[in-house]
């Protein structure tokens, strides 16, 4: 769970989980505010694979937010302020390697929490 707030100039932000060994992304959740767009994707033995872009745009400039990554066998469950929004085919099948969460551009980063939770 990433709580947080976007500056009012904010174009986009990142919320990447990383897999050890190497540089791979499980899971890069993009939401991109000059289209109202959420890109998602994965970065996976040095290649990007295939966008999946959802429509759907919950955030606001200066505006705080929660999100919450949850996963199950096949998919990662993305919520924003307790709503699903999105859900993301696993790519990385080797869920255990994921190690790191990094947030990345202009976003007030108030607290990361990681809970258990139930579908």
């Amino acid at each position: 769970v990433v709580k947080g707030e976007t500056s009012s100039s904010t174009s986009m932000f990142e919320i990447n989980l990383l897999c050890d060994p190497g540089d791979q992304i499980a899971l890069h959740f993009n939401p991109r505010f000059s289209s109202s767009r959420i890109v998602c994707n994965s970065f996976l033995a040095n290649h990007w694979g295939k966008e999946e872009v959802n429509n759907t745009f919950p955030f606001e400039a200066k505006e705080p937010f929660q999100v919450e990554i949850y996963s199950d066998q096949d998919y990662f469950h993305i919520f924003i302020d307790e709503n699903k929004i999105l859900q993301y085919k696993h790519r990385q099948k080797q869920l255990s390697s994921i190690t790191k969460l990094q947030i990345l551009n202009d976003i007030a980063i108030s607290s990361v929490e990681i809970t258990k939770r139930g579908l």
